[in-house]
């Protein structure tokens, strides 16, 4: 204990691990807050990771897992690695290089890691009626009844279709928000390992339209309106794409008269014309990160 609390990064990670599993279990127990709390998770362990390296940031995971696994059993523990912990440790351990952040592939991972989750998901709840869309609808309806609501006042089945890949979208946001924070708060205080990149800079991967080509062409041959894997994987593999895309649309309205006006607005049809402008704003990522001749300045991954 003596040589941990001597070196720097392993106190960090410490702390680290020990803030990320109060911040867990304070929200899976239901205390005030808790909703807040379990959304701020990541912020820890991003702390650690970014100002200390990828071995403290593993090291402060591996204690929250501890921790959850010792308190609250095994499905607590599991829900910390795959929500927050592994995918921030891989988002961080793929950004460095050579000194800097580099954020193509970690912006990847913000899809490709809720994909993993949602289709072993679908393998874990396969022997059970109704597979994992049972077991999403079964979790609606009991959490309707402990808000009084009739499910009849509820478009059910369509929540029960887009939960998983909503899960996945509000995950993937909590981590680069948190991600942005901690990175935003080392770099103030001399703290931080790298400079900090721009996001309307950052490239996606050559590779990565394979990967939502792939999700559209599975959801077409082996799914269909009522599979909830194969649907919620297309959608959360198109997640970075869309992130780009907005990304793309601050990137063009920089130095413009009147640019916080337009941003309002474009976020307020973004919330009002939720479906139609996600398809636009995606299609607009596409376009600006591999239909144009000259790329938006940034290095490539």
């Amino acid at each position: 204990m003596g040589s941990v609390l001597g070196n720097p990064r392993w106190l960090a990670g410490t702390a680290a691990g020990l803030t990320a599993a109060i911040l867990s279990l304070w929200a899976m127990r239901g205390l005030p807050l808790g909703f807040a709390a379990f959304w701020l998770t990541p912020l820890p362990l991003f702390a650690a990771g970014l100002g200390f390296g990828p071995a403290a940031m593993a090291w402060a995971a591996g204690i929250g897992a501890v921790i959850h696994l010792a308190i609250s059993g095994m499905l607590p523990m599991v829900v910390f690695l795959a929500a927050f912990a592994v995918p921030a440790l891989l988002m961080v351990t793929f950004g460095f290089r050579q000194g800097r952040i580099e954020l193509g592939v970690p912006l990847a991972v913000l899809g490709i890691w809720p994909a993993i989750v949602i289709m072993l998901a679908g393998l874990a709840f396969a022997g059970m009626a109704g597979g994992l869309e049972g077991a999403i609808r079964t979790a609606v309806m009991q959490g309707l009844q402990r808000m009084g609501a009739s499910a009849a006042q509820f478009p059910v089945s369509e929540l029960v279709q887009v939960m998983a890949a909503a899960v996945g979208f509000w995950s993937a946001v909590a981590l680069s928000v948190n991600g942005a924070a901690a990175q935003s708060a080392l770099a103030r205080t001399g703290l931080a390992l790298s400079p900090t990149p721009r996001w309307s800079e950052v490239r996606l991967p050559f590779w990565y339209p394979a990967l939502p080509g792939a999700g559209a062409a599975g959801w077409l041959a082996f799914g269909g309106e009522g599979d909830v894997v194969a649907l919620s994987v297309m959608l959360v593999l198109l997640l970075p794409v869309f992130l780009q895309g907005i990304a793309a649309i601050h990137r063009r309205s920089a130095g413009r008269p009147g640019r916080h006006f337009m941003l309002g607005i474009f976020y307020t049809g973004l919330v009002i014309l939720s479906v139609p402008a996600a398809v636009a704003v995606t299609a607009f990522g596409f376009y600006e990160q591999w239909g144009r001749r000259t790329s938006p300045p940034g290095g490539r991954s």
